[in-house]
């Protein structure tokens, strides 16, 4: 079934077709999976409809050779129905159509056969007939099939596919057109995690195919499961470098000259092949794309693999290669870009040259361009004469510091490299070795051993042990240690102090406080000092500055508006330089967004940051939560619930402590709102867990401790419940900034109150919820509230005013374009929502209602222990509870006295989970 990935809706749609007469013609890339599609709906059509099918497919090596398709076509039809053939035809026929001359006569004789052979089998039941690769079929079978298909319509269903070929004759018309695109990420990661790959080096291998499943398939054989140390790029095997290379050449010569051109380009680009001269450009990267060779995002052109690129530049000559870019250097539309052509066109020494692609890449990397910056300074170290060794160590340093905050891992690993061989100060192997960590997807253990090293090469120097200890710093906060990096932070700021760097100390300040403030402990004044200090921030860095933590921590604080401004004045800071800042402001954007129910620019913002990180070859963890984080407000629940899961346990395989406490936080609440509260319970216990193993105590990091109040009422463990809120309570006292985390406990503690019958103390702390939230502009939490008010309307008896609470949240959720929320409280409000008599259920608690219900549905006590994450024993011990409750002795008598509409959904644990 691993065909039917991502394809279900597309082949209902095509089924659709076919069964009401219609006849499609499929189109898309090389490799996408058009032929596999072919055999779903052969499969499918005989499984469904009791069709019998004809297949045949066209094949470049056979265009030339007449009635070649025909003759396989006409292989597969019925004994009988050849016999019936006139004489002629028939001994055409039972000579394989070898060795006849075309004429006019024998292509209306075969066109007549063929067609009353179709039309006698069609009688009977009906007929599918598919042909792969249609563009390369023969121009007589294409004629003869044509001429059957016309005249049979509705009769005879045809689907066809079609590639990139320059057959003209080929007859389309008349058949509904369908594209089948490559396949999106989640899809994708689904069918090679089928194949025994982990969901991490699958997406890696999605961003790669571009969504082909072929060349998905082919890369997931040929790399691997196994990322190599830092990210270092895998070596192309030979095998999938010789299919690659045989892919391209191919293609016609203009294709291959504009791809040719491309590749050779740093960012290619159709206004950059058209300014080359490509003036043919679109039509040849239309051809190529179809090719499944290039992928197109808006304007940019990648090569699909981006291995690929290297595999085209190898076919030019060396000389075609230099003329080729230094022609592209008359037309640059930089000075930068100008420079790189005229230094890969001549890779002899040239001092003035390599001074002037120093400068030009200090000046591109001020403006935010590190990756062409990154190669400038490659270049200038590598045009740079033996009397300019000083200036080239420090080049390839540059190179190095400039390539790691983007993650353009091919630069900074041929950086290191070239520095390695000629090692240069203290300060320059110090700096390479900080540059490391800033690298996406370095181990602990991998980061501990490069720090360790930096810290050797610093020695006595003051200012190097500083810089040291705060990447040691920004690496312990990575990994939840606030402990290790509070200490490797303050230590820095008093070396740094007594220096008088105020540069690094406004860094060191800002990490001392965000380590204290995870602690637990005073930390605004260290946070001040670091602001006051106005040291403007580096591109690359901006997550570790000052101001971004001043954002962070109003966002901690439910200062929603005043984070919201900060971070959109950093976004406009950071997108001069691409790189991990960007991704880290639109994450944070999204998570201000998703609490201030800020919900269609939340999943916008959502998108850039997964496209951003999918460029830069992020881990695939770090978008998940992005994108799990929009959905759960704004879009799928289900998907956010997948998202959470996977990015879960892809941090926790890859030691990412803290993006593993951000997705347990969303698997919690997607788990929670599903309904499975035995599985929310143990996420979110989990991240209580790792906050006491790192001594994180402040309370607005993760922000758990309600959800996990709601799972444990739903669950019937209200002793429990009542355990966790006192304890969340007493961590709240005499700590400011925690109004919202307070509200919202407030809601968890209307639940326990509810599911206990105290119905005017819920009243009371679910009012104050309500107006805490309002007032700090959590205005997804306001639209919880009134969920939650409903089912104390509810319990109330008071059906119209529960129904009037609903209608009130669906009508703020609706607002703020909470598209999951909506689609939850309409679950509650739909017309066929079962109906309990009236108090029938008030004695019941809420995981004893939910098995009456189960039992109510027909379920077994093994299929109830099985969704409600309990033992069997245990769901015995609670419908024997529920029996003695309700005066019933057998499960008939409790479905009975249900209703027999009564399904499991229903009652308080449904309206529990919706909170």
């Amino acid at each position: 079934m691993s065909r039917v990935h991502g394809r279900l809706t597309l082949l209902t749609e095509i089924l659709g077709l076919l069964e009401r007469g219609d006849s499609v013609a499929l189109h898309g890339p090389s490799g996408v999976g058009k032929s596999a599609l072919l055999d779903l709906i052969e499969d499918r059509c005989r499984s469904d409809r009791g069709a019998v099918s004809l297949r045949a497919g066209g094949a470049v090596d056979e265009h030339a050779l007449p009635f070649a398709a025909l003759r396989d076509l006409m292989a597969q039809l019925p004994a009988e129905l050849v016999e019936a053939l006139p004489d002629r035809v028939r001994a055409r026929v039972a000579a394989g159509l070898v060795g006849l001359a075309v004429t006019d006569e024998l292509r209306s004789d075969l066109a007549a056969g063929f067609h009353a052979v179709l039309d006698s089998w069609s009688r009977e039941q009906p007929v599918l007939l598919l042909l792969d690769d249609v563009q390369w079929l023969d121009a007589e079978s294409s004629r003869v099939v044509g001429y059957a298909r016309r005249r049979l319509r509705g009769r005879v269903s045809v689907a066809v596919t079609t590639g990139v070929g320059d057959n003209a004759e080929i007859d389309v018309s008349g058949l509904c057109h369908v594209e089948v695109a490559p396949l999106g990420a989640d899809d994708m990661v689904d069918l090679l995690c089928a194949h025994g790959l982990r969901a991490e080096v699958a997406h890696t291998i999605y961003v790669e195919s571009g969504g082909i499943p072929a060349l998905a398939l082919a890369l997931a054989g040929a790399l691997g499961t196994t990322p190599s140390l830092l990210g270092r790029p895998t070596p192309l095997p030979t095998s999938l470098e010789r299919v690659l290379r045989d892919r391209f050449l191919a293609q016609p010569d203009d294709v291959r000259d504009t791809l040719r051109t491309a590749a050779l380009l740093h960012r290619p680009t159709l206004r950059h092949l058209e300014r080359a001269g490509r003036l043919e450009g679109g039509e040849h990267l239309r051809r190529a794309q179809l090719a499944g060779l290039v992928t197109r995002a808006d304007d940019t052109v990648r090569f699909a693999p981006t291995m690929l690129r290297a595999v085209v530049v190898e076919t030019i000559p060396a000389a075609e290669r230099s003329a080729l870019h230094l022609d592209l250097a008359r037309v640059a539309v930089t000075p930068g870009e100008q420079l790189r052509h005229r230094a890969l066109a001549d890779p002899r020494p040239d001092a003035d040259l390599a001074r002037a692609l120093g400068a030009a890449a200090h000046e591109v990397a001020t403006g935010g361009g590190r990756e062409l910056a990154a190669e400038l300074y490659l270049l200038a170290a590598d045009r740079a004469p033996c009397d300019l060794a000083g200036e080239r160590t420090e080049w390839l340093v540059t190179a190095v510091e400039t390539a790691a905050p983007g993650n353009h891992v091919d630069l900074l690993h041929r950086g290191i490299t070239e520095v390695l061989e000629r090692p240069g100060s203290r300060a320059q192997a110090v700096r390479v070795r900080l540059a490391i960590p800033e690298l996406a997807g370095s181990g602990p253990a991998v980061l501990d051993e490069v720090l360790t090293a930096a810290l050797a090469d610093a020695r006595d120097d003051d200012r190097l042990v500083a810089m040291v200890l705060l990447q040691r710093a920004r690496m312990a906060l990575m990994e939840s240690r606030p402990a290790e990096a509070a200490r490797s932070a303050e230590r820095a700021v008093s070396l740094l102090e007594a220096s008088g760097d105020t540069g690094d100390l406004a860094v060191a300040l800002t990490l001392l406080a965000v380590s204290r403030r995870w602690l637990g402990l005073p930390h605004a004044d260290h946070l001040h000092r670091a602001v006051a200090l106005g040291v403007p921030t580096p591109t690359g860095y901006v997550h570790t500055s000052p101001d971004y933590m001043a954002a962070r921590f109003a966002f901690y604080d439910d200062r929603l508006d005043e984070a919201w401004e900060g971070f959109q004045r950093l976004l406009a800071h950071v997108e001069r330089a691409p790189g991990m800042d960007q991704v880290h402001v639109l994450r944070c954007l999204v998570e201000v967004g998703a609490r201030a129910g800020r919900c269609r620019e939340t999943t916008a913002y959502a998108e850039r940051a997964v496209r951003v990180g999918e460029e830069l070859g992020l881990s695939a963890h770090t978008g998940w939560f992005i994108a799990a984080q929009a959905e759960i407000v704004g879009g799928d629940l289900l998907r956010a619930r997948t998202l959470a899961a996977r990015g879960a346990a892809a941090a926790d395989e890859g030691r990412d402590n803290r993006y593993l406490q951000r997705h347990l936080v969303l698997l919690g609440q997607a788990l929670l709102r599903s309904g499975d509260a035995g599985g929310a319970r143990d996420a979110l216990t989990r991240i209580r867990d790792l906050e006491r193993e790192h001594g994180i105590a402040d309370p607005t990091i993760n922000r758990w401790q309600a959800d996990l109040v709601s799972a444990l009422v739903l669950l019937g463990r209200l002793d429990d419940a009542e355990a966790t809120l006192v304890a969340a309570r007493h961590v709240l006292d005499a700590r400011p900034g925690t109004d919202g985390v307070a509200a919202t406990l407030d809601r968890a503690e209307a639940e326990l109150l509810i599911a206990r019958g105290d119905l005017p103390g819920a009243e009371v702390v679910l009012d104050r919820s309500a107006k805490v939230c309002a007032d700090l502009g959590m205005r997804v939490d306001v639209g919880r509230s009134l969920v939650t008010r409903s089912h104390l309307e509810r319990r109330r008896r008071r059906v119209a005013a529960a129904r009037s609470a609903l209608e009130r949240a669906d009508a703020v959720f609706s607002a703020l374009h909470a598209g999951s929320w909506v689609a939850q409280v309409r679950g509650e409000t739909t017309p066929d929502r079962p109906v309990v008599p009236d108090g029938l259920l008030d004695q019941l608690t809420p995981s004893e209602a939910r098995v009456a219900h189960e039992v109510a549905a027909g379920a077994s006590n093994r299929e109830i222990a099985e969704r409600t994450y309990v033992s069997v024993k245990t769901v015995e011990a609670t419908l024997t509870r529920v029996y003695r409750k309700l005066g019933v002795r057998s499960r008939t008598q409790l479905a009975t006295l249900l209703g027999p509409s009564v399904g499991p959904s229903a009652g308080p644990s449904a309206g529990a989970a919706a909170t």
